[in-house]
């Protein structure tokens, strides 16, 4: 499926969802454009009651009777406005909560292809949808609507302008769908250069010493440059197709709005028309072909919403991870654990472990030293991937057929330092119900509660979005202790010790083994953990060492 053609189904799909709104906002628009023909069917009568020589009480009727039809209008249009208000913030929430939720959910797979920091940028998309929807349908409905109506009035004037109306639509078409192929394509085009352009920006910003050679800023230069003159060359197709239908519409008005004059003079000398009726077709089609002068806006708002659809579409299709599973989970007591024949994730660049048996018992502790596949086993037992050959069970279960969402409840895995802007409190709970002397045996096991108790806010005091007050290594302890909280029957670390300094090192390590409770299964690479581990495992260039003994895969 092309992008265009995605594009144009999720709009349908949206139209789909917000049809009660769009239905209303049709409503208000046919209404609209019924009553601005008020004001050429008033002129009409004007000017035949002026001509007639007619008494004057007609003419404040008349002018009453426009004033009450031209303020029902207004109220209408108000109204409009008001819907597509609750339209756009409509808009936002759903996409908002979309989001959020499909991130949470994402495949962990997805990683390890995608940035998803950067991919969850499209999200600001959303805001160019809400403003050009806001723009087509307040001004290009009412457009359609009162061409439309107009069309019908003239229609019913005189056959001519029946013809009149048949070759506005032709060129109409020939404007939209001839003139403008492949413009959906080439907006699409250039919203990717836009962002390919923010991420290189970030890319810059996170690589702060980069850049801070000589030879290195040329060359980044370079490619800023090469960056710019891609998004210049996709903006510059994108507006060739643009102008040209700027160019068609604006020659489409020019043409129709002299035609009609002339053929309406013509009919007038002819006496087919009245001048009254002249004037009042002149009012209307001026209304109608107002349209044309508007439609390269009109088209590059159309644009830019099926450009920010497939933006947001990148963002809201991103694969998820299954859940399938019902097995009920017992939420008490450490882990069991069996690896069966497991084959770990296929990586052309890693010597990956083939067809390998493990055993742990309930409350046993494990270090996994050295071998670029011990953080994939971590991966395998918490749900994050799935083995490529064999299975796994906890307690006798196969990890398969357990639910992962009631899994994760009694396993909890850290590898890096995990912060949302929130209180130390909310970062401990994370949504659960603990008691205060809970957190602070948590904090006081990872040597933070002294520190946060001399913060002015204590555990209420707010982190920024990388920790702040707390440095690198205090959020990493701050995500233990949330694990500690936790309370989990399996526990896995990813040298996590490795990166706690000395002090607390030591602190930390002996609360971590002093508890039988959990299954604690860590990586390590710093020799002061691993000999405070009574069973090692060390996997390197695809062999299975276990305390010393070599165990050769298959």
């Amino acid at each position: 499926m092309t992008s265009h053609t995605a594009s144009l189904q999720r709009l349908l799909q949206l139209v789909q969802l917000e049809q009660e709104d769009i239905t209303t906002l049709i409503i208000y628009g046919l209404g609209i454009g019924f009553m601005s023909l008020s004001t050429p069917i008033a002129v009409q009568a004007l000017v035949n009651t002026i001509a007639f020589g007619a008494l004057f009480q007609p003419l404040v009727v008349l002018t009453l009777v426009l004033l009450v039809l031209t303020v029902f209008s207004n109220s209408m249009v108000a109204l409009q406005f008001y819907v597509v208000e609750m339209l756009q913030r409509r808009l936002f929430v759903r996409f908002f909560d979309t989001a959020a939720n499909r991130l949470q959910q994402v495949d962990f797979a997805v990683r390890d292809s995608q940035h998803l920091p950067e991919l969850s940028n499209r999200f600001f998309d959303v805001v160019t949808l809400q403003k050009t929807a806001a723009v087509i349908l307040l001004e290009t409905l009412g457009y359609v609507l009162q061409t439309l109506i107009g069309m019908v009035l003239l229609a019913f004037y005189h056959p001519f302008f029946l013809a009149f109306d048949l070759f506005l639509i032709v060129m109409l078409f020939f404007t939209l769908f001839v003139m403008g192929r492949h413009g959906v394509d080439t907006a699409i085009e250039q919203s990717k250069a836009k962002y390919v352009a923010a991420a290189w920006l970030g890319t810059i910003a996170e690589n702060a010493l980069l850049g801070k050679p000589a030879h290195a800023q040329a060359f980044l230069q370079q490619q800023t440059t090469r960056i710019a003159a891609n998004y210049l060359t996709a903006c510059g197709q994108h507006f060739h197709i643009l102008s040209r239908q700027n160019i068609g519409a604006l020659t489409l008005h020019a043409i129709a709005n002299t035609l009609l004059l002339g053929l309406g003079g013509w009919m007038v000398l002819e006496r087919q028309l009245s001048l009254g009726q002249l004037i009042a077709a002149e009012l209307a089609v001026s209304a109608m072909i107002y349209g044309l002068t508007r439609l390269g806006k009109t088209l590059d708002n159309f644009y830019e919403l099926l450009a920010g659809l497939d933006k947001i579409g990148h963002l809201l299709d991103i694969p998820q991870e299954t859940c399938s599973g019902t097995a009920n989970i017992d939420p008490k007591g450490p882990y069991c654990i069996e690896l069966h024949q497991v084959s770990l994730p296929q990586n052309p660049q890693l010597d990956v472990l083939q067809k390998f048996d493990l055993q742990i018992s309930a409350g046993e502790h494990v270090v996994i030293s050295t071998g670029a596949e011990r953080g994939s086993i971590l991966d395998l037992l918490f749900g994050l991937r799935a083995p490529s050959a064999g299975y796994i069970t906890l307690d006798g279960q196969d990890l398969r057929d357990l639910n992962l969402k009631q899994l994760r409840d009694t396993i909890a895995l850290v590898r890096e330092p995990e912060i949302i802007t929130a209180s130390i409190t909310d970062n401990l709970c994370m949504g659960r119900n603990h008691d205060l002397k809970t957190l602070k045996d948590a904090l006081s096991q990872v040597g933070l509660l002294d520190f946060i108790a001399a913060l002015p806010n204590g555990l209420n005091t707010q982190l920024g979005q990388q920790g702040a007050p707390l440095n690198k290594e205090q959020c990493l302890r701050l995500s233990l202790a949330r694990a500690l909280v936790l309370s989990p029957r399996l526990l896995l670390l990813d040298h996590v010790l490795d990166r706690i300094d000395h002090a607390n090192q030591k602190r930390v390590l002996e609360t971590l083994l002093a508890n039988t409770n959990w299954t604690l299964l860590i990586t390590s690479q710093q020799p002061d953990v691993i000999a405070a581990f009574e069973r090692q495992i060390d996997i390197a260039n695809g062999r299975f060492v276990e305390n010393g003994a070599v165990r050769e895969t298959l």
